[in-house]
């Protein structure tokens, strides 16, 4: 699996799903994002998502784009 998916969540929203978390940091202070969806195995969170709307999506993609 790569850095992040994206999938169609809804009309105009869309989930990112992200296993950077370099990525991570930077987009959820961008989207100053306060609660995290993640995931976890053994006490270590290794992927997060998020939800964003089709114009959040385009600058998702570029800093994702940064870490790939």
């Amino acid at each position: 699996m790569g850095t992040f998916e994206t999938w169609d969540f809804g009309e105009g929203y869309h989930k990112v799903h992200i296993r950077n978390e370099d990525a991570y940091a930077k987009i959820k202070s961008f989207l100053k994002i306060k609660d995290d969806s993640y995931y976890s195995r053994d006490g270590e969170t290794f992927a997060w998502d998020i939800v964003v709307n089709n114009k959040q999506l385009a600058k998702v993609k570029k800093i994702l784009k940064e870490f790939t």
